[in-house]
């Protein structure tokens, strides 16, 4: 597991400690600016990323995409994502 943000190193280091610490790895994607969100269909016009979750599979299939509006995923729905591919 990891995350991708546009913002830099130095902002993901006080998101992680405002969550009490983070266990996997927080990626930037500061520059050149959203590369990765693009790639991925996440950055908005404006230059900032829509909040989004992919889970891909070990070949480099997204398996799983949604877009939030506010606050952070339910850990319910994505680990029932999680386990199917596990199955699969």
């Amino acid at each position: 597991m990891l995350s991708v943000s546009v913002d830099s190193v130095f902002s993901h280091k006080v998101f992680a400690e405002k969550m009490g610490g983070i266990n996997f790895p927080m990626l930037s994607d500061f520059y050149p600016h959203g590369a990765v969100c693009s790639l991925y269909d996440c950055l908005r016009p404006e230059g900032y990323p829509k909040r989004a979750v992919f889970i891909v599979d070990k070949k480099g299939v997204v398996c799983f995409s949604k877009e939030y509006q506010k606050g952070i995923p339910e850990n319910k729905e994505l680990l029932a994502e999680l386990d199917k591919i596990g199955r699969g």
